[in-house]
């Protein structure tokens, strides 16, 4: 019994030295230039039915997705789906025309407040320059296990294959995250699109 003790006062005091080492806060910033005009990129980005079918998110954790509210606007969410059951969403909370789109998500795991906010600068008449600003707060010990687990450069890995997404989607001719040609505005359907059980 006494060992027990032990072994478990020395597992919190590594996690309590873990979680003093690693940051509370992740921030990052990615960019990209995509030969597509800017009002196409800022409609790809805001509207939902568009970013299921770029965004690596759903291939990657094998998810299906789903859009609540009025696609495109302010509260729209992508829903997210794992074996049929809701497991979170993500958020359009901010949009600026043809500027911003403010996205958080919710989801499982350990309570944190991820903020995705893509940036967008036009460079010429059908080129667009996006920045893609990362930032999430996550409380002790939980930004511990974020840290030594990878999750931080998983996260970035996985909005740099979210960028190449975006400007393959955005730029003719126009592809999703598996490669097929799916044209503007898209046609056909989308793999990752979630299904309703008939009752």
């Amino acid at each position: 019994m006494e060992i027990l003790l032990y072994g478990v006062l020395g597992l919190v005091a590594v996690v309590a030295l873990l979680s003093a080492l690693a940051p509370t806060r992740v921030a990052y910033t990615e960019e990209i230039t995509v030969d597509a005009p800017l009002k196409d990129v800022y409609d790809d980005i805001r509207l939902q039915e568009h970013l299921m079918r770029w965004s690596a998110w759903p291939k990657e954790t094998k998810s299906t997705c789903t859009v609540e509210g009025k696609d495109g606007e302010t509260g729209a969410k992508t829903v997210f789906f794992t074996k049929g059951k809701r497991v979170g969403h993500q958020e359009v909370v901010n949009l600026k025309e043809n500027e911003e789109v403010v996205l958080t998500l919710v989801g499982p795991g350990p309570p944190h407040k991820p903020k995705l906010t893509f940036e967008l600068r036009a460079k010429g008449k059908d080129r667009t320059h996006v920045l893609a600003h990362f930032v999430n707060e996550l409380p002790r010990p939980f930004n511990a296990i974020w840290k030594f687990a990878g999750l931080s450069k998983w996260t970035r890995d996985m909005h740099r294959k979210d960028l190449a997404g975006l400007k393959a989607f955005s730029e003719p001719p126009h592809r999703d995250i598996n490669g097929d040609v799916v044209g503007r505005p898209p046609t056909g359907t989308n793999p990752y699109e979630h299904k309703k059980r008939s009752v």
